[in-house]
């Protein structure tokens, strides 16, 4: 996966960098291979994108991100992108009413989840969650 596919939320470890006429300006703010990157934000129309590194924020286009691959950390994955298996809700990314609406079907951080063929359990009750709704909400195994 390259770093413009990586959902926001999530913390991805940088795999390689590809030659391009960039690359040297990537390696120079700190992007490395084995580094830690956090997606942080999108442009309302989704380019450029918003990233952390050694806690400095910096801001790529879908074009320089393109170069970098990655790969995703366990730590925080989005529960649009989580694979099968059990996880417990880390985070949410949306407002006090994304929070109050989660609360509501039972979910807060702590929450243990289960995920079995992309249908979301809690409690062994099903869930129904749009994948807006899951692209806000992030886990780690459990």
């Amino acid at each position: 996966m390259t770093l413009d596919k990586a959902p926001v939320g999530s913390k991805v470890r940088v795999v390689n960098i590809s030659d391009s006429p960039i690359k040297h300006r990537l390696l120079g703010i700190g992007i490395i291979p084995n580094s830690i990157i956090e997606v942080v934000h999108s442009s309302p129309m989704g380019d450029p994108r918003v990233y952390r590194i050694f806690n400095k924020l910096i801001s790529l286009r879908h074009s320089e991100a393109s170069n970098i691959e990655v790969e995703l950390l366990d730590d925080y994955i989005p529960l649009s992108h989580a694979p099968d298996g059990e996880y417990i809700i880390t985070s949410f990314l949306g407002g006090f009413n994304f929070k109050k609406k989660m609360f509501s079907f039972g979910l807060q951080i702590g929450s243990k989840l289960t995920v079995k063929n992309g249908e979301v359990f809690h409690n062994n009750n099903k869930i129904f969650l749009g994948q807006g709704m899951k692209k806000k909400i992030l886990l780690r195994r459990a």
